[in-house]
């Protein structure tokens, strides 16, 4: 193997050690590394070496950084070829040069192997792809944002694949040998409950059921202290069982299963779908939705229309009724949702689901877990949820069926991470929250988002900051509101703020919102950050739209036509309004009427500032975004 991650960094090449020792190369390596075959641009580079604060010779620097890669480590062991791309690097790596390939490979092997009924098979193969590991992923190298996120990636997957191990020796019967492994993990874990469950399961499964049911003891502890909750229902299954001696795998006098290893016993086969429906049924309604918003304010007609949405009647219907909130980011579209859903939740007597789908994020949220965590929630038990995504669906299909029950889907991306989410019965409702619309999504009945009228907004942060306090600067509060363009989300944000520091007079902080350099800055305070929101959706666009909103953001504060922006952008109409449509559809932008002159559109104040702050800063450090202007790469 040439290049080791799961571990130390290490670069191997005739039984030589060549692993770069300066921190910042290792760092430029290991980044390459976990992005083979791929071209990574130089301002991610630059956002991985000193992340918000380049220096003014960056470009130089990471310039020297790959000239001193090339020469000691890449050039001389012919291990990869590192090419210069007119944006970035590509670093082309064979798979069987990198350990993560094989580990990815022989993980993959054995999920199908244990999907197909072979725990035997999986087990080894299983076991051969965890012997990669070394230790901690790339330990020993500094990593910033980006890097880091790649390795705690590295590391899910490698707990995930631990996970599957432990499942296919428990079908093996192989409970002794598990209760050592699993009560280092419970140590390691403290909060994982399945490592937990499998550790009852497999002291109970070997006759030590009292201490199984210490262990529940201590994970409830925890997790009281902790988070101040409960198990979940399935763990609290599993500890109702053990209490009654009624586990699924009873032990006889007192002795784990013996099966050999060469004759393993075929997987335990789950009942037909119908009775795990009927078991389930009789368990638990499900009441997953978060707390209400006690100072839930304004967005009377929004909330009016989704309402109205949700009590016309289905009786012609054979789907579910489905209605997408959409709205540009911090506008409120969740506690909207959630303040609906709370008010009529009585009509919904077969329970409310609630997910987080996590789109605005690098790392959504996947279908098959969302799946799992909405059938446990039902009763269904953890060994009878089938591994793939169409059989929990369709499980979750059969189980909603005839059932009154209301989903609440937040934060999607794209009509494609619910489909697989959605009950199939008339008497049943989606609310979904998306920043970008679901119009492709068949039925769907969509409701706008805007932001609040001022009255509402000073009320909003009257609830927060207290009405006396807003009602001796009325102006002031009149003028915070107008400052961040009566967003929500800036506004609970400066009211944080102004109710953490009680003494300060709302005219301070309008003043300090004008003058300072970034008006952003102001809207990072503990749990909130106005920036960070905006930052999930403008990297999610394509470089061309990108560049687009930042020039727009030199238009004069006022409705523009896709005639006006061409002319700025220096291209045809046509093309440009095609820009602006996609714009619009993330919620950068908005369309405001339809004039003689063609469609008009309006950018939001903060909207604006955040672009405007895009353009600031790839002016001040352009290699940041436009290497080409430097000159190539080195």
């Amino acid at each position: 193997m040439g290049f080791c991650v799961l571990g130390p960094l290490s670069v191997t090449h005739q039984g030589r050690d060549i692993t770069p020792t300066a921190p910042k190369v290792r760092q430029v390596l290991a980044f390459l590394l976990v992005r083979r075959n791929q071209i990574v641009q130089v301002s991610e580079f630059v956002d991985e070496l000193w992340g918000s604060h380049p220096p003014d010779s960056a470009m130089t620097t990471l310039q020297t950084y790959i000239y001193k890669l090339r020469k000691d480590t890449l050039d001389p062991s012919g291990l990869a070829r590192l090419h210069t791309q007119p944006s970035g690097y590509l670093l082309d790596v064979a798979d069987d040069r990198i350990d993560v390939c094989g580990f990815e490979r022989l993980s993959r092997q054995g999920r199908l192997a244990l999907e197909n009924g072979d725990p035997l098979r999986a087990s080894e193969l299983l076991s051969e792809a965890l012997e990669l590991w070394r230790g901690q992923a790339l330990l020993g190298v500094t990593a910033g944002e980006i890097l880091s996120a790649h390795v705690t990636r590295l590391e899910e997957n490698r707990l995930r694949t631990l996970e599957m191990h432990i499942e296919a020796d428990m079908r093996l019967g192989r409970y002794q040998e598990l209760i050592s492994e699993l009560k280092v993990l419970v140590y390691a874990y403290p909060l994982h409950e399945r490592f937990h469950g499998d550790l009852m399961t497999a002291l109970n499964r070997s006759g030590r059921r009292y201490e199984a049911l210490e262990v529940y003891r201590q994970l409830r502890g925890v997790l009281i202290d902790e988070l101040g909750l409960e198990p979940s229902s399935s763990m609290q299954r599993l500890h109702q069982s053990l209490l009654s001696a009624d586990s699924a795998d009873p032990v006889r006098g007192g002795q784990a299963p013996v099966r050999s290893r060469q004759t393993p016993a075929g997987p335990r086969q789950a009942p037909p779908v119908a009775a795990t429906v009927r078991y389930a049924a009789t368990l638990t309604v499900p009441a997953q939705l978060p707390p209400d918003i006690s100072d839930f304010t304004g967005h009377a007609d929004s909330l009016r229309e989704v309402r109205q949405i949700l009590a016309e009647c289905q009786d012609n219907s054979t789907t579910a009724r489905v209605v997408s909130i959409c709205g540009m980011a911090g506008v409120g579209k969740t506690t909207l949702a959630l303040h609906a859903a709370h008010i009529d939740r009585a009509q919904y007597p077969d329970g409310q689901l609630f997910a987080d789908l996590r789109g605005a994020s690098a790392t959504p949220t996947p279908q098959t877990d969302i799946l799992a965590g909405f059938l446990r929630a039902v009763g269904v038990p953890e060994h009878q949820i089938p591994p793939s995504l169409e059989e929990r669906s369709n499980l979750f299909r059969t189980w909603s069926n005839g059932r009154r029950v209301l989903v609440v889907l937040d934060d999607a991306r794209a009509a494609s991470q619910v489909t697989a989410l959605l009950p199939a019965t008339p008497r049943c409702t989606v609310m979904i929250t998306s920043r970008e619309g679901l119009q492709s999504l068949p039925g769907v009945q969509t409701v706008k988002l805007g932001v609040m009228k001022q009255a509402e907004g000073v009320e909003l942060l009257g609830r927060i900051i207290g009405t006396n306090r807003v009602a001796a600067e009325r102006e002031q509060a009149e003028r915070i509101v107008d400052l961040y363009g009566n967003l929500p989300l800036a506004l609970r944000c400066v009211g944080a703020r102004l109710a953490a520091a009680r003494t300060w007079p709302l005219r301070k902080m309008a003043a300090l919102i004008e003058s300072g350099p970034a008006p952003l800055d102001q809207l990072r305070f503990a749990e909130f950050d106005v920036r960070a929101d905006y930052d999930d959706t403008y990297f999610r666009l394509d470089p061309h739209d990108r560049s687009a909103l930042r020039l727009l953001s030199l238009l004069p504060p006022q409705e523009f036509t896709a005639a006006t922006a061409a002319g700025l952008l220096g291209s045809a109409t046509d093309a440009v309004e095609a820009q602006l449509i996609r714009l619009v559809s993330c919620h950068l932008l908005d369309v405001t009427s339809d004039g003689t002159d063609g469609i008009h559109y309006e950018m939001h104040k903060l909207t604006r500032l955040y672009a405007r702050e895009r353009l600031n800063r790839e002016f001040i450090h352009p290699e940041m975004s436009l290497p080409t202007q430097q000159g190539h790469p080195a």
